[in-house]
């Protein structure tokens, strides 16, 4: 088995194999630290998942608590969380230095075997050199990657989009904001009516449901000004109503006193004028 491993070559197959896998997920670690930082650029809408859910996240935090007690935290958890073909950020550098052992064993099985069958090093040099090569080239896709530099840009990045660029203030149906985090100002926060989610929800959804509150603010809006009027419709009528009912009260009192006075005798009317226009022009 292992003599036909040998002359089929196949750990330097499994050695060159490894080596690109290594150099090739540093280059793909560099370029989604890029992408990750180039979304902070826009305080738009942002466009990755990631951002979008890290948003959700800090307003969520900032409606339950007033405002977000450790920034950093919760970026740092966010970031930890991200994850790229399944693997996350951490694993994706990781990968260069287990493909790197992968290939340093390869060249040093292949170099001990050569040298056991009796062979020289100048023989066993391939081995030797395509494991040197391994190294030099796991190293340089390390030093262009920079992932270092690359994590501390994405957190200062990420800290400053939260706190100082104002994208992620959330306003309420009565027009308050809330706090920015711990170095914004403080505002006013959303009652009831907020057009905050309570939850964590995919921003389509969130969408949705801000639609879908607009809407029935709008129908109950609606419905209060018809109940309003209604209202005022009804005391209308019941003030014209009164209005009726003391004017036929009042003439039923004029029949009444007319009556009163046809049934006395002409000396007593008399007496009874007398004294109301006495009363009247004193």
């Amino acid at each position: 088995m292992l003599r036909f491993i040998m002359n089929r070559n196949l750990l330097l197959y499994v050695l060159a194999a490894a080596c690109a896998v290594g150099v090739i997920s540093q280059i793909i670690l560099k370029q989604l630290y890029a992408r990750l930082m180039k979304d902070t650029r826009n305080t738009g809408e942002p466009v990755s998942s990631f951002l979008q859910q890290l948003r959700q996240r800090f307003q969520y935090c900032t409606h339950l608590n007033g405002k977000v007690g450790n920034v950093q935290a919760l970026i740092q958890r966010s970031v930890l969380e991200y994850r790229f073909w399944k693997l996350s950020l951490h694993q994706w550098k990781r990968l260069g230095t287990q493909c790197l052992a992968v290939s340093l064993l390869c060249s040093f099985a292949g170099t001990a075997v050569i040298v056991r069958e009796g062979g020289s090093i100048l023989t066993g040099s391939v081995y030797l050199w395509m494991g040197i090569l391994a190294v030099v080239l796991t190293a340089a896709a390390y030093g262009i990657a920079d992932t270092a530099y690359a994590e501390d840009c994405l957190e200062i990045r990420l800290t400053d989009y939260l706190e100082n660029s104002g994208a992620v203030r959330d306003y309420s149906a009565e027009g308050g904001v809330f706090d920015t985090g711990s170095g914004g100002r403080e505002g006013v926060k959303p009652g009831r009516g907020s057009a905050a989610s309570s939850a964590i929800v995919p921003v389509d959804r969130g969408r949705k449901s801000k639609r879908k509150a607009r809407a029935e603010l709008a129908e109950q809006t609606r419905a209060q000004k018809e109940k309003r009027e209604l209202k005022e419709s009804l005391a209308k009528v019941k003030a014209g109503m009164q209005e009726a009912a003391a004017e036929r009260e009042h003439e039923t009192d004029k029949e009444r006193g007319a009556e009163i006075l046809r049934q006395m005798d002409e000396k007593e009317q008399e007496r009874i004028v007398r004294e109301v226009l006495k009363e009247f022009l004193s």
